[in-house]
């Protein structure tokens, strides 16, 4: 008796989980939709434009011509390839396996503040220990999303990103110097609403046995603080890398 009803119990799930998976699916959906839209609306603009151009210069009737469209055509292909490196990155950070975490946030908020013309001071703290791969990807998520708000939402001039590596856990303090956000009638930005975004990386930060909390005032800036434990030993906690 006491077998079934703990096979009913690893069937049917608690309420928390099952909240936890739906809140999980709903994210995983609204990024799918994000990618999309970036690809549609980023990439698939490029590309046409690009088309467009090939176009004209199949109509060229002389060398110069073509010699005058050529400049536009590169750099209407090497914006496109930027586009796609960049969605590229956002699914997959290529260099988070190799390099670990500390070098894959180095390289995205540095390329962050180029794109964004925004002004970044990115510093660490402690000894970088490896997380297994899953709690690398999802700390990277967390501060990608963070960065996104603060680009979307912020109108902020300095961003300041810090990776702390204290002795039970690692504290990633993103910080922006913008609008914040409060009451909209007291001249903050309104907090944003998206699926996507405060609730996506308090789910994923509770997935992982951590907290992230969004501390904000009208005209304050926003400051995003993520604490995810440590293991133990890590050597012992990751698996062999493949020969």
């Amino acid at each position: 008796m006491r077998n079934s009803e703990s096979s009913e119990r690893v069937r049917q799930p608690d309420g928390r989980i099952r909240r936890l998976l739906k809140r999980m699916l709903v994210l995983q959906e609204d990024e799918r939709r994000q990618v999309a839209r970036e690809l549609h609306e980023d990439a698939g603009q490029l590309l046409t434009t690009l088309l467009f151009g090939i176009k004209l210069l199949e109509g060229a009737q002389t060398l110069d011509q073509v010699k005058a469209q050529l400049p536009v055509l590169k750099q209407q292909t090497w914006d496109a390839l930027e586009t796609m490196r960049q969605v590229s990155v956002a699914l997959r950070p290529p260099l988070l396996e190799d390099l670990g975490l500390v070098a894959t946030l180095r390289s995205f908020v540095r390329d962050f503040g180029a794109r964004h013309q925004v002004k970044v001071a990115f510093s660490t703290r402690g000894e970088e220990v490896r997380l297994d791969p899953i709690q690398e990807v999802t700390v990277f998520r967390i501060v990608q999303e963070a960065l996104a708000n603060a680009g979307k939402y912020a109108g902020a001039s300095h961003l300041r990103v810090g990776v702390h590596f204290e002795p039970d856990h690692l504290q990633v303090v993103v910080a922006d110097d913008g609008v914040g956000f409060d009451d909209p009638l007291s001249g903050g930005a309104p907090v944003p609403t998206e699926s996507v975004g405060i609730a996506g990386m308090q789910l994923r930060a509770d997935l992982l046995g951590g907290t992230c909390t969004v501390d904000s005032a009208a005209g304050d800036g926003v400051t995003v603080t993520l604490r995810v434990p440590l293991p133990d030993d890590p050597a012992t906690d990751k698996e062999p890398s493949p020969q």
